[in-house]
């Protein structure tokens, strides 16, 4: 998504889903989770797919070739938006009485592939992700993603075995948290002891201390079979949750880490 205030809404509102006044009428959001009982309310406007269509998916190839030549490796965020997306109304105060809709699905991704073969692109599969999404994800060919902290975490709402490693199909990223998530170290002492107790004997590591607990998270993380290992710098050097980058559904205290 972009930000009501962006050059892309400014200069091509027609893209969005607008009022003759140029004001969202729906934005965008994800319902209520683990993590968040009125779920996320971003506000971002949602995509007019109908109108992206009809023009080719004309905007999105410039935005992807615009990006391809500020990257090595793009990541799609919320991916699983192009399956399904949560509409809300523009007037409502939380994201509760969303519905969800259908999203272009692989029509968009067979047009980027057409116009720009062999996109380096990561799939951010997470948050709820059903069997539609798994399978877009599928035949996309793009990497997913796979987060070590879900896989002992009974706050996520996803399948927590998706994220054990010896799950993984070898065509994902494995990251020790994203800059959504805790620290590992910060998200290893919030969790409940019974998932810490989990989480020692997966690794078969009663010993080491609580403190450096984050190098068998490494270490699990670079032995899994998936294609790409994405370590947050935070976590190599053992950081707390005074660290972290992001909160998502706040504002005022994130990206602020230097």
């Amino acid at each position: 998504y972009v930000s009501y205030d962006s050059a892309d809404v400014w200069a091509n509102p027609g893209q969005f889903q607008m009022d003759g006044d140029l004001l969202p009428t729906a934005v965008a959001g994800c319902p209520p989770d683990g993590f968040s009982e009125d779920g996320q309310l971003w506000g971002n406007p949602l995509y007019s797919w109908e109108y992206h269509r009809e023009t080719g998916y004309s905007w999105w190839i410039s935005r992807m070739q615009h990006s391809l030549r500020l990257y090595d490796v793009v990541r799609i965020d919320h991916f699983r938006g192009f399956e399904s997306f949560w509409e809300v109304d523009a007037d409502e105060e939380t994201a509760i009485n969303g519905v969800w809709r259908k999203g272009p699905g692989m029509k968009l991704f067979r047009a980027l592939d057409a116009a720009v073969p062999e996109l380096p692109i990561i799939a951010e599969d997470l948050g709820y992700v059903t069997d539609s999404v798994r399978q877009l994800v599928r035949d996309s060919g793009y990497p997913g993603m796979k987060v070590l902290e879900f896989a002992f975490d009974s706050r996520d709402s996803g399948c927590a075995s998706d994220y054990l490693p010896h799950n993984y199909p070898e065509n994902c990223v494995v990251y020790t948290g994203t800059h959504d998530n805790e620290t590992i170290q910060g998200w290893f002492h919030s969790i409940h002891p019974d998932e810490r107790k989990m989480a020692r004997e997966y690794l078969c590591n009663p010993d080491t201390p609580d403190e450096n607990m984050y190098l068998p998270f490494i270490s699990l993380a670079m032995r899994s079979k998936a294609r790409m290992c994405i370590i947050p710098i935070q976590d190599y050097m053992g950081l707390d949750n005074r660290s972290r980058i992001n909160v998502p559904s706040t504002v005022g205290t994130n990206w602020r880490w230097r």
